[in-house]
């Protein structure tokens, strides 16, 4: 179905540091993936991402969930990211998580411009 792997779909997004992280879900319109290469729920979500940002002209910033930097953990317990692949989108009302790789592009979609 999909033809690109993990490694070449993410190397469209912007990766960050937890650090920018931070200060990026403080302004509306962020959105962040946390996820890992070897995860196969990440691997299954990331095609369906990939397609809504391309096709939206949407910037995704990207962390990988092995990343040990303990402030790492610190972010994903704040949002309640407890699994990957997370998706994180500031929006009107703050910042919305989703952890869940069966997300089709249209709930992708919607979840974005909510």
């Amino acid at each position: 179905m999909f033809t690109n792997s993990f490694q070449e779909l993410v190397q469209d997004f912007t990766p960050v540091s937890v650090e920018e992280a931070e200060h990026l879900l403080l302004q509306e319109g962020t959105i962040l993936f946390l996820g890992r290469a070897t995860c196969p729920y990440c691997q299954r979500f990331v095609p369906k991402l990939h397609s809504v940002a391309k096709s939206a002209g949407l910037t995704v910033y990207v962390i990988d969930s092995t990343n040990p930097d303990p402030r790492l953990q610190a972010l994903r317990q704040h949002y309640q990211a407890a699994t990957v692949p997370a998706l994180l989108y500031t929006g009107p009302t703050g910042v919305q998580v989703r952890c869940d790789s069966s997300m089709t592009e249209d709930e992708i979609r919607q979840f974005l411009t909510a």
